[in-house]
């Protein structure tokens, strides 16, 4: 299973990381997040995108971007994340 260990923000949208088998690629969040991705707005905010973590599992996370609804029908705030995986399989290898 691929794991993020490392990030770096480069330019608008593109987030170069490090994956535990030791690849580095760039995935530019600008083209792999379809236009139905009702958070892209969210993530494609200079002032949130700079925000970016990597979570215990190995994601790309952004705190307070997400919603999820409780039990009683409320909305509460949770992080969005980007799975390992889709950023792995969504970026571009660099040497």
């Amino acid at each position: 299973m691929h794991k993020i260990t490392n990030i770096s923000i480069l330019e608008a949208f593109k987030i170069c990381c490090i994956f535990n088998n030791g690849e580095k690629k760039v995935l530019d969040l600008f083209k792999v997040l379809d236009d139905s991705n009702k958070y892209k707005s969210k993530v494609l905010n200079d002032a949130v995108f700079h925000l970016a973590k990597i979570g215990s599992f190995g994601e790309i996370y952004w705190d307070n971007i997400g919603e999820i609804k409780n039990y009683d029908g409320s909305i509460l705030t949770c992080e969005y994340d980007i799975s390992p995986e889709f950023a792995y399989f969504n970026s571009t290898k660099i040497n």
